[in-house]
């Protein structure tokens, strides 16, 4: 079995090219929309969380859940201050720019707690 975090990141990367060629087949250009840094962003910060919680795994069970959650929000609160000025550069944000974000971000999120259930239903 690979390692969840190799798992993770060859999710994200199908999830990326399969996001990216719809926007391409409906030719929306994904330079305005901050693509690359969107999943850049989503998917480094998981990966740095998703391998800070398994490290904590055997030394902090109990506060898993509270460190997956305050991970969680510190994800959130990154984007609205790196990625939010950049979307709202132009006045305007477009359907677009939110699953822009939304996309990798749901993502990482359900995978995460999918690697997380799996690791707890092993105890």
């Amino acid at each position: 079995m690979r390692h969840p975090i190799v798992q993770y990141t060859l999710w994200l990367f199908i999830i990326a090219l399969f996001h990216g060629g719809i926007l391409w087949g409906i030719d929306v250009s994904l330079a305005p929309l901050y693509f690359w840094e969107s999943y850049a962003l989503n998917v480094g910060l998981t990966v740095l969380f998703l391998w800070g919680l398994l490290a904590a795994f055997n030394r902090l069970s109990y506060y898993v859940a509270w460190i997956f959650m305050a991970a969680s929000a510190l994800k959130f609160l990154l984007f609205f201050i790196l990625l939010w000025p950049l979307f709202k550069s132009d006045g305007t944000i477009s359907i677009y720019e939110k699953t822009t974000f939304l996309t990798p971000y749901l993502s990482s999120l359900i995978l995460e707690t999918r690697i997380l259930i799996a690791k707890l239903n092993k105890i």
